[in-house]
């Protein structure tokens, strides 16, 4: 027992948390804003992300996660993203200059299915041209417990932003294919062919935040950090 007691003891003096918080509202608020602090912001070093991560570790050794099959139901609905990767084309990870950082949502819908929605802006204007919406599926991983394979099948838009109600909230008109003036921003087979997918680790979820890593790499060699908060409709 002695020896037990020595050799956890020099494990928690080595493996120290962030900030030690005792209060998991206390760590989520400060994951969210040193999130918010970075919002818009490229990590083509990863210091941002390795700022993240020892709050993000600190916040599972508090709240440990199941596999992800057992928390699909709180995955369900819109999350914004806070921070995370703002270029997928290519993998520098750099900031799309037609990405409005400050409006990223995810739709998650309970049937295999989400929705990435954005405005895409003219990157010498400014100005917002349209609203994308990518359409994604997804199911359980056979090899990672925490992991959902997605794959892109549809890319779509609106010329205008509604004033009716948030661009979030047409995500059922894009899968019905009735968004107010709608475009075809990719063909469906170039998506198909040439957008591939990939796999989001669910690492945390609760009712508020969700924290996972993306990868279009098989072996998840480069991990990409993403903050994510629920949006209350």
């Amino acid at each position: 027992m002695k020896f037990l007691i020595i050799a956890l003891s020099l494990y928690f003096s080595t493996h120290t948390f962030a900030g030690h918080y005792e209060d998991m509202t206390d760590l989520k608020e400060k994951i969210v804003t040193t999130a918010q602090k970075y919002q818009g912001l490229g990590d083509p070093d990863f210091k941002i992300q390795k700022e993240l991560e020892p709050l993000v570790n600190e916040l599972l050794a508090l709240n440990p996660q199941t596999r992800v099959n057992e928390r699909l139901p709180l995955l369900f609905g819109v999350w914004k993203q806070v921070w995370g990767p703002y270029e997928y084309r290519k993998n520098d990870r750099s900031v799309d200059p037609t990405l409005n950082a400050k409006e990223i949502y995810q739709v998650i819908s309970p049937e295999g299915f989400y929705y990435n929605v954005s405005p895409n802006m003219d990157p010498k204007s400014k100005t917002e041209k349209n609203i994308n919406y990518l359409k994604g599926q997804y199911k359980l991983s056979a090899k990672d417990p925490v992991g959902l394979d997605v794959k892109f099948v549809k890319f779509i838009g609106m010329k205008k932003r509604p004033t009716e109600k948030p661009i979030y909230s047409y995500a059922d008109e894009a899968e019905r294919n009735q968004l107010p003036g709608q475009i075809t921003v990719v063909p469906k087979i170039v998506v198909k062919l040439f957008f591939g997918g990939g796999t989001l680790r669910e690492v945390y979820t609760d009712e508020d935040l969700r924290i996972l890593y993306g990868s279009n790499n098989k072996e998840f060699k480069n991990q990409y950090l993403y903050i994510m908060t629920r949006v209350k409709e």
